[in-house]
């Protein structure tokens, strides 16, 4: 599989970014594969397909959608003209305070998690088909962001940071008022079982008990009732037990520092990460690193 890495696509480290407008021709040969980075992609102009998870999707002009990291994607152009895109790339970790607060709002949480969740279902159709006016208004927002990257001039980073987080909260406006339906409703069961297959790959993000409650239409006594009915465990210990699993993995295949992991699993607070490591696993993250390692 293959995989666009980070260093090549990048600025830096320090600054985990790029933005530019991108033309899939029509004889481009069909090349699955995947990113270490967030990828938020506008459509400007052509048709085409977008294949997503082994899904086909159609896309045209005014379509937006992101693309989570490690997520198998590619494009096929229908008919003569090229399709024509905006690709915004960076690393969570780019916005990890900003993600964090507007993690508090459902509509972002829709948008950003849920929505790249749902289309694995190839019924599923996406709500981020744009208006004539509201591709205007976004085309606009992000030429303002890919002049800012590539023209770099004085305190570029700080203002492409400020123009994608508006952007971000601008599409969370725009998503909200056509999401009234919980994105699992469904028989209450079958809710949780979709909100556990959308935890396994989204432990790390902050979502609120009251957020999962409104994704799954339930009240939260009634879904605090029926998680624990469904999986034998609470809401928080079934996430947290999802995290500390991963947290093992990175400690056995990574140098990364305890505290760096603890981040990258959603634990910002390392005392509670090691409290937590140590009433699951019965040794410290550290002590288990050592373990692993002889």
């Amino acid at each position: 599989m293959l995989v666009y890495s980070k260093e090549r696509y990048l600025e830096s480290d320090e600054f985990a970014f790029a933005a530019f407008p991108y033309s899939t021709m029509p004889d481009r040969p069909f090349t699955p594969h995947v990113h270490e980075f967030v990828e938020l992609v506008y459509v400007d102009s052509g048709c085409g397909e977008h294949l997503y998870k082994g899904n086909r999707f159609p896309v045209s002009k005014g379509d937006l959608f992101v693309i989570p990291p490690y997520a198998e994607h590619d494009y096929r152009v229908i008919g003569d003209a090229p399709l024509d895109v905006y690709n915004i790339l960076f690393l969570p970790s780019f916005l990890v305070s900003e993600l964090k607060v507007l993690s508090q709002v459902t509509p972002f949480v829709q948008f950003f998690y849920v929505e790249p969740f749902m289309k694995q279902n190839p019924d599923f159709e996406s709500h981020l088909k744009l208006s004539r006016s509201e591709a205007e208004e976004v085309k606009q927002r992000l030429d303002r962001i890919v002049r800012e990257f590539r023209d770099k001039p004085l305190g570029y980073r700080i203002t492409v940071k400020a123009l994608l987080i508006e952007l971000l909260v601008w599409l969370s406006r725009r998503y909200e008022p056509v999401t009234a339906e919980p994105p699992f409703q469904t028989r209450d069961s079958e809710a949780i079982r979709k909100l556990c297959e959308f935890l396994d790959t989204h432990y790390a993000e902050p979502l609120q008990l009251e957020q999962v409650c409104r994704m799954c239409g339930m009240s939260q006594s009634a879904f605090t009732a029926k998680f624990k009915e469904v999986t034998g465990k609470t809401f928080t210990g079934y996430r947290n037990e999802l995290r500390i699993q991963s947290a093992l993995e990175l400690l056995r295949g990574t140098d990364e520092k305890v505290i760096h992991i603890a981040e990258r699993v959603g634990i910002g607070d390392s005392s509670y990460f090691n409290k937590l490591f140590k009433e699951q696993i019965g040794i410290s993250p550290r002590d288990y690193r050592r373990l692993t390692r002889t």
